[in-house]
Formats: structure tokens, C-alpha cells, sequence
């Protein structure tokens, strides 16, 4: 299938989010989720890799939650060409990778303390200078998502290519994002070069915040 991330906005993820307000869950479970409804739209299961194994090209360590390719891959997405390690198919992958997602689970957002930090400092610039008591804290786990995310818009360009914030808040007894909070993590997306989805747990609709324009409130099928 042809990728187009407009259509994904449009088709694939409101019954996804639908199916996701029934159940509580990891995120691991949730990318599995994603991969199931966007096979059903149609893509292909070659265009699509969950953990993809890059050989630290960005930065070591990072694997996206979830990757899709264009039609024309060949769909190999072990981490060497016939199990010999000297045949690494990073080359391959990066030549027809079209969206790059990092998905973030809700029990993140709230057992990570971010919220003591939303009435000064959205963004966390007093730990973002610090990068050992980032570490500890892990306040600015989401910031992080997002830096990974810019760091592949950065390397190889937005040309033909979409970087996907894609946050899910459970519900939990310590409630959803303020509005000021959701609106400040889309904008810095939008500078980063990520789109950013948001979608808070048994909500009739779920929020897009475009690379470019205002975002957009879409209802769930």
C-alpha cells in the first residue's frame, strides 16, 4: 500500500483508539494494536516493523516503537542479512523508511512526576542542563521521546517523511493533561519537526498537532 499518513490520521487511527478505551494496557501492547489496525487498512505487513534494529545510526540505544516503510521494501527486518553480522540491513530500511513513531504510554506521564513541573516549567529546562538528574528523576521522559524523534528529523530530513509523537493517556485518579499542558508538548513537536497525536483514554475524539498549522480535534469511530 502506498503510504499516506493523511489517511492514517483519518482512518486508521480513530477505530484504533476506539479498540484501545477497552482495555488497559503496556505499550508494547499498544504499538501491537496499531500494527494490527493498520494492517487491516491495508498496509502491508513488509512495510511495517515494531523495535526496529538501525545499528545505532542516530544515537545508541534507540529503536522506534514503531516504523513503516514504503510499499517498495523488501520486508526484511532482521538485524543482519542472513544472520551474518557483517550484512546489516540499515542501509535498506533507511532508503524506504516514510514514518517513524514513538508511542507513549499514559502510567509514564503521571508515575513520572511531569505534573509538579507543568505549573513553572513545561518543558523542564531546569533538568534538560542537568543530564544526570534527568536520569534520576526521569521528569522529562516524555521531553526525551521527543528529542529522539528530532534527532531523525534532524539526520534525514521531512521530505517524504512523517516523525510521530504518539501519546496515550490512561485513564488514571490523577486525570488527563490540562489543555496548557497538551497545547505546549504539541507546539514544541511542531518546532522539533514531529507531529504530535494525543488521545486521552474513553475520549470521543483525539487531537492532531500538525508539523505546520493548528491542530486539529478528530472524533474516534
Amino acid at each position: 500500500m502506498k503510504y499516506d499518513f493523511p489517511f492514517i490520521v483519518a482512518k486508521v487511527l480513530p477505530p484504533f483508539f476506539r479498540d484501545l478505551s477497552l482495555i488497559q494496557s503496556s505499550e508494547a501492547n499498544f504499538a501491537s494494536l496499531l500494527y494490527h489496525h493498520l494492517v487491516n487498512s491495508g498496509v502491508l505487513p513488509t512495510q511495517l516493523c515494531t523495535e526496529m534494529y538501525t545499528a545505532n545510526i542516530v544515537k545508541e540505544g534507540i529503536r522506534p516503537d514503531l516504523v513503516i516503510f514504503d510499499e517498495e521494501i523488501s520486508g526484511r527486518f532482521n538485524y543482519y542479512k542472513d544472520c551474518d553480522k557483517d550484512q546489516d540491513n540499515t542501509a535498506l530500511k533507511l532508503k524506504h523508511i516514510r514514518c517513524v513513531i514513538e508511542l507513549k504510554g499514559g502510567a509514564q506521564q503521571h508515575e513520572s512526576g511531569l505534573g509538579k513541573y507543568f505549573e513553572s516549567d513545561l518543558l523542564c529546562e531546569q533538568l534538560r542542563s542537568d543530564p544526570e538528574k534527568r536520569r534520576k528523576t526521569q521528569n522529562c521522559a516524555l521531553v526525551v521521546d521527543i528529542e529522539k524523534l528530532a534527532m531523525w528529523a534532524t539526520q534525514f530530513g521531512t521530505q517524504g517523511r512523517d516523525y510521530v509523537f504518539l501519546t496515550i493517556d490512561l485513564k488514571n485518579p490523577r486525570g488527563f493533561w490540562p489543555d496548557n499542558v497538551r497545547n505546549t508538548y504539541g507546539e514544541y513537536c511542531a518546532k522539533n519537526g514531529v507531529h504530535m497525536i494525543y488521545f486521552a483514554q474513553g475520549s470521543s475524539t483525539f487531537w492532531h498537532y500538525p508539523r505546520q498549522g493548528k491542530p486539529v480535534q478528530i472524533r474516534v469511530a
